[in-house]
């Protein structure tokens, strides 16, 4: 992976970290399935069983339906309690099953149909408001 990439993913971990705490016992592995985007496995045993969450990322503006249906047959398939689809912030996700949660990154949103990085989104408001102070806009 490149360094975009490499920090993205980073962002993604610490998203899932946030509802899938190191402390209560989970761990978390990437485990590429072919397609553009990695997945990942979330695991944690807690009484003796193993309790299993796939975890999908998708980061594009719009989420296709086959993307959802093919994350809830993957789950079913590889008998994971729950599977976890993680989107850029304002991302337009089509109706979503049971068993299937979606798991909105607040440090990417959706601006104009295009992914932005939240900080720049500040700096953005930021520089635009400094200009219009100094009479440059």
């Amino acid at each position: 992976m490149g360094g975009i990439k490499d920090s993205t993913y980073l962002d993604v971990q610490k998203a899932l970290a946030r509802r899938f705490s190191p402390l209560d016992g989970w761990q978390f592995s990437w485990s590429p399935a072919g397609s553009a985007q990695p997945e990942g496995l979330l695991s944690r045993r807690v009484a003796g069983r193993t309790e299993r969450v796939l975890v999908n990322v998708k980061m594009t503006p719009s989420v296709p339906a086959g993307a959802v249906e093919a994350l809830e047959a993957a789950a079913s398939a590889s008998n994971a309690d729950r599977a976890v689809l993680v989107v850029p912030g304002g991302a337009a996700v089509p109706e979503v099953p049971e068993g299937v949660d979606v798991l909105e990154m607040g440090n990417w949103q959706i601006v104009g149909g295009r992914i932005a990085w939240a900080k720049n989104i500040e700096r953005s408001a930021f520089l635009e408001e400094e200009r219009a102070r100094r009479g440059l806009a």
